[in-house]
């Protein structure tokens, strides 16, 4: 929606600007109603509605408003003789317009783009070229005090400020399409790598997640922890209730991990029932303390909401290890971890521990939850 807003006011802006050069094109030949007055209007409203197009796009504030005020304030200016009849004067305010819209642009495109859009900073690159071109020709024409449009064609100056135009008419036909695309593509990427139901990344998206940051902090001392949860008889919920039912036990599995994890932690979706939770440089007592909160919250949470019909519990394998030990070696002792816990009862946390070498140190250490043992659904 957007994207389909903005590009119908970027076209608009263009064509109205486009009508307003037309019109420039014709000045000593047609009325200075139309190739002076009419063609300055069209240009300052359709060069703020095109800025306008690329606000809407970024998700930021149109001020339409803001264009159409000033462009009317050059007709209301116009009917004053000392505005009229100083060519100076109506340059200066013309270009001041168009330099200050161009800036604007310029700072959406590398402060205010969110999402990093290689296209959009081409747009901004672009547009601060175009607005050089504005400072350039406004700073020759009052220099050289010329008296009319027409008569700047046989200066330097307009050669080159004409073929910056150009360019950048050219660059901004194409750009804006660009960047929808661009958009698009990462739409499609993030669709790929996130959980639609949860919305927390998907499996791969995870271990990316996870081995990005081993790949970085691969230092001796480093260490992580890695928590595999899954629901104890979830297919039962699902069998005794229905799938609505399952699929919001899951999404508030996946609401509870955002509120409780702290802001560096990676949690993902990696199974039907099973979420798994990245510690960089967390020990296993703070993966411990952490998947015992998440369990004992998850558990209430579910009687709350079902005026105690419902009790789900959950099974966890855990285990730290130190950054040379590969992802994928953590994983299986988690989830040989996570096989014990179901194995001796639900409802558990298991605890492995990893040695440099990927190897078992000890026995696995075992964590009930005996309260919410009771009655597991």
């Amino acid at each position: 929606m957007a994207c389909s807003r903005s590009l119908a006011l970027w076209s608009v802006g263009m064509f109205l600007a486009g009508c307003g050069t037309v019109l420039f094109a014709l000045r000593g030949t047609a009325p200075d109603i139309l190739s002076i007055v009419a063609a300055n209007f069209l240009l300052i409203l359709g060069t703020g509605i095109r800025r306008s197009g690329f606000a809407v796009f970024l998700g930021l504030r149109s001020h339409v408003w803001l264009f159409a005020t000033i462009a009317f304030a050059w007709i209301v200016l116009y009917q004053f003789p000392e505005f009229r009849d100083n060519f100076i004067v109506r340059v200066n305010y013309v270009q001041s317009v168009m330099i200050l819209s161009a800036l604007w642009m310029v700072w959406m495109a590398f402060f205010e783009n969110r999402e990093k859009l290689y296209s959009a900073r081409m747009l901004g690159m672009t547009t601060l070229v175009e607005a050089a071109a504005f400072m350039w020709y406004t700073v020759n024409q009052n220099i050289l005090a010329l008296p009319s449009f027409q008569s700047g064609y046989a200066e330097g100056f307009m050669s080159v400020y004409l073929l910056i135009v150009m360019f950048s008419i050219i660059m901004t036909i194409v750009l804006p399409a660009s960047m929808v695309i661009e958009r698009s593509q990462h739409g499609f990427r993030e669709q790929a790598l996130q959980d639609e139901l949860t919305g927390l990344p998907n499996r791969r998206a995870f271990l990316n997640d996870a081995e990005d940051w081993i790949s970085v902090n691969a230092s001796p001392s480093g260490v992580y922890s890695l928590i595999l949860f899954d629901m104890d008889q979830f297919k039962l919920v699902n069998e005794r209730f229905n799938q609505a039912m399952g699929d919001a036990l899951l999404q508030l599995f996946a609401r509870i991990l955002k509120d409780t994890l702290a802001e560096n932690a990676v949690p993902g979706r990696v199974g039907g029932a099973e979420f798994a939770v990245f510690l960089p440089a967390g020990d296993k007592e703070l993966a411990n303390l952490t998947a015992q909160r998440i369990c004992r919250r998850f558990g209430l949470e579910c009687q709350e909401a079902s005026g105690g019909r419902l009790i789900v519990t959950t099974s966890v394998g855990l285990v730290s290890a130190g950054v040379s030990t590969p992802l994928e070696r953590a994983m299986e002792a988690a989830e040989g971890g996570l096989h014990r816990a179901k194995k001796q009862g639900r409802a558990q946390i298991v605890t492995m521990d990893l040695a440099p070498n990927g190897k078992l140190v000890k026995d696995a250490k075992t964590t009930g939850f005996s309260v919410l043992r009771k009655k597991a659904a």
